[in-house]
């Protein structure tokens, strides 16, 4: 399987032996185990944030390309199981991800539920055939990728098996956001795609792989990097949590709505059309 991914990224994550549902939310932005029932909290609310925004009004075939250990695909499942109102349109999940650690605790997690199947692949190799899926949904994977060739396959894979007029959901970090300019100018640090870019050079190749951008949803609004990155000097520095407590409010009471105001966070979800 070829993954065209840092070898180093594979075995990091190939090699995760902690397991539980706490643990599962940790694992998601690689936290340590002391960390903070409150930005456990945060987690599990941008999770929930993230999932609605990827998966809203999802029916019919689904694949969640880099599921990891599951967290959003499962959030999804369940929010839409416990909806009053529930959509009664025919929905099927597959989960993939090129760590056969992270799909064996996604499949395990999601095992009571038949909706969802699980398959070991790579991004920018999908092992699906032509116009497979209505909606594809892919967070936290371009970013990790080892160059911008590797992205834009991935981009024209998701392109390749989605159906006419078919939905993707995907993310990146921007590198023009506040604290990544901070990074670059003070402290020197590199800054680069596919890691980093842009919100226009994202869009650029969102377009140039066939895509058409319907709407954006910013996360991290934190003055700087906040918990792991004051650590340990955050109970000197900022111990009410005053970064996070700040970007949630934005991200949940002003940005909703608010297109251009959300291109202006760290992280950002991009929702477009198959054209």
């Amino acid at each position: 399987m070829d993954c065209h991914l840092d070898p180093e990224e594979l075995e990091f994550w190939e090699s995760q032996k902690r397991c539980g549902e706490e643990i599962d939310l940790k694992l998601a932005r690689d936290l340590p185990d002391d960390t903070p029932d409150f930005i456990l909290r945060m987690m599990d609310d941008f999770e929930e944030e993230a999932a609605r925004f990827c998966f809203s009004g999802v029916h019919g075939r689904v694949l969640d390309a880099g599921c990891g250990n599951g967290n959003l695909l499962i959030r999804a499942l369940k929010d839409r199981r416990s909806r009053k109102n529930r959509d009664t349109k025919a929905l099927e999940v597959v989960g993939m991800d090129f760590s056969a650690n992270m799909l064996g605790r996604a499949a395990a997690r999601a095992r009571s539920d038949g909706r969802a199947a699980f398959l070991q692949g790579s991004v920018t190799d999908l092992p699906f055939q032509d116009q497979s899926f209505d909606r594809v949904v892919s967070s936290g994977v371009l970013t990790c990728l080892p160059n911008t060739s590797a992205a834009a396959k991935a981009l024209q894979e998701f392109y390749r098996v989605l159906k006419p007029e078919g939905t993707l959901a995907v993310d990146f970090f921007s590198r023009t956001s506040h604290y990544t300019m901070i990074r670059k100018h003070l402290f020197r640090e590199p800054i680069n795609p596919p890691e980093y870019v842009s919100p226009s050079e994202f869009y650029a190749e969102l377009d140039k792989a066939g895509f058409a951008v319907l709407e954006c949803r910013g996360f991290d609004f934190k003055p700087c990097q906040g918990y792991l990155f004051l650590s340990p000097w955050r109970r000197f520095i900022d111990p009410g949590f005053f970064q996070e407590r700040l970007s949630s409010f934005l991200e949940r009471r002003v940005l909703p709505g608010r297109k251009k105001l959300n291109l202006l966070g760290y992280r950002i979800y991009v929702k477009c059309i198959k054209k």
